[in-house]
């Protein structure tokens, strides 16, 4: 004896019948008498049942999409059809088993959670944290920045080969640019083949012999010492490392372990010779510069005349020339320093004091 269940059936256009239900191994027959009294017969074969539905209301409803994409609907609260379904089809997709049902349950949970673990972390690690950092930064007063500057370049120079003479003579050529600065500042010369110089929060500024070398004339110089000191002026180098640094803070308290934010910055000092500014840091600091040697009647065509002589180096020295890898020299950067020196008379002389002590950079050593 067949065994027949009671539905309603939806029809593709939207029509609702009372059918006669009947299940085998393979497909499900829809009965049902249409508005004409005509006696229609449906088979669904279970491919293409799509889903097995259950409600709140202890009312379940069967989808089922057909070759050319038509949907139709069974919909009953028969417990009994409903087991049978599961029973005849129970190796379709659409119906799967209890554990395995329960175990997809839980993985599309896990992932859901997993995914806003990792959105979460990604926000606090790219975005949260560096605007943590500057924060903490800025709270910093000008006399603790100085004294963690001094503990980050004791650890930086403590590996480096100083040139004690040339140190001597670029100190002197910086207070002959009488540049109108409120950090004590004092340059260090370091013998090495690595065109780079880079500023420490409080006041040091590290300059390589490789990028004087380079150098044709005072100006240059003068355009890389108001660079680096706009970027120690402006707390570039302290917010800088800061949002770096405030990022492996992020990442070791992520893993549970703690660090003082200041012992944090100079335990990481050395990452102040790679540490890459950005192109609205350059950019403010190559105008900070420009004022700087405006101010002290130097000529401020050394700016740009520095910008072309550090692409000009690159040639063959990609693998040294970490100034460009940390001070990036971009069209707009370019673009911009030729609309600042519009700003400003070019000096109408050169000064001649400047101009000995550079010369005697080279001369003497």
């Amino acid at each position: 004896m067949i065994t027949t269940y009671s539905a309603t059936y939806h029809s593709p256009d939207k029509q609702q019948y009372l059918a006669t239900i009947i299940l085998s191994s393979v497909t499900l027959t829809v009965q049902y008498t249409d508005e004409e009294g005509n006696q229609k017969e449906i088979h669904w074969l279970g491919d293409d049942i799509q889903q097995l539905e259950t409600r709140a209301d202890d009312s379940y409803y069967l989808h089922h999409q057909s070759k050319q994409g038509e949907v139709s609907i069974l919909h009953f609260r028969d417990p009994k059809l409903f087991q049978a379904i599961r029973k005849n089809f129970r190796h379709q997709k659409f119906v799967g088993n209890m554990p395995a049902r329960a175990m997809n349950s839980f993985f599309s949970k896990f992932l859901v959670m997993v995914s806003i673990f990792i959105g979460l972390f990604l926000i606090g690690y790219w975005w949260l944290a560096p605007w943590l950092g500057e924060r903490m930064a800025s709270g910093i007063s000008k006399d603790t920045e100085i004294s963690i500057g001094k503990k980050m370049y004791e650890s930086i120079s403590m590996g480096e080969k100083i040139d004690t003479g040339r140190t001597k003579l670029i100190n002197e050529f910086y207070k002959q640019l009488n540049y109108k600065t409120t950090y004590p500042i004092e340059i260090t010369v370091v013998s090495s083949p690595e065109v780079n110089a880079f500023a420490i929060p409080g006041g040091h500024i590290v300059v390589y012999d490789a990028i004087l070398d380079n150098m044709k004339t005072p100006e240059e110089l003068a355009a890389l010492l108001g660079h680096e000191v706009s970027h120690i002026e402006l707390r570039h180098s302290l917010k800088n490392i800061s949002r770096t640094l405030a990022r492996q803070m992020f990442l070791s308290l992520v893993l549970g372990s703690e660090s003082g934010f200041t012992s944090v910055l100079v335990e990481h000092a050395d990452n102040l010779k790679g540490l890459e500014y950005s192109r609205e840091l350059e950019t403010e600091s190559d105008n900070n510069g420009i004022r700087l040697m405006h101010e002290s009647h130097i000529n401020t065509e050394g700016m740009s005349n520095l910008m072309t002589l550090l692409q000009k180096s690159t040639g063959g020295k990609d693998n040294t020339l970490n100034f460009l890898s940390t001070h990036p020299v971009f069209e707009k950067r370019i673009a911009n320093i030729k609309e600042q020196l519009k700003k400003y008379v070019p000096a109408p002389t050169e000064n001649v004091e400047i101009k000995n002590t550079f010369h005697a950079l080279y001369e003497t050593f």
